[in-house]
């Protein structure tokens, strides 16, 4: 959950930078490049918790679930 926290974090902090590239210092093309890479961490973090991870798990219990019931 903390890594989940931290990555959606430094998502939004590029976000913002990505429209104010003037306030970090630093390259608009530097921004945008960090920006790529974190919004592929967010989408794997989205997915992790709402997607087909969270959803493999839950079949996973349920079968677990069905092989200890006689």
């Amino acid at each position: 959950v903390i890594i989940s926290v931290i990555l959606l974090g430094g998502f939004t902090m590029f976000s913002f930078l990505a429209m104010k590239p003037e306030l970090a210092g630093i390259k608009e093309s530097v921004v945008l490049f960090l920006l790529g890479s974190w919004s592929t961490m967010a989408a794997g973090v989205v997915n992790y918790w709402v997607g087909s991870s969270s959803s493999s798990k839950q079949k996973d219990e349920t079968i677990q679930n069905m092989a200890t019931k006689p």
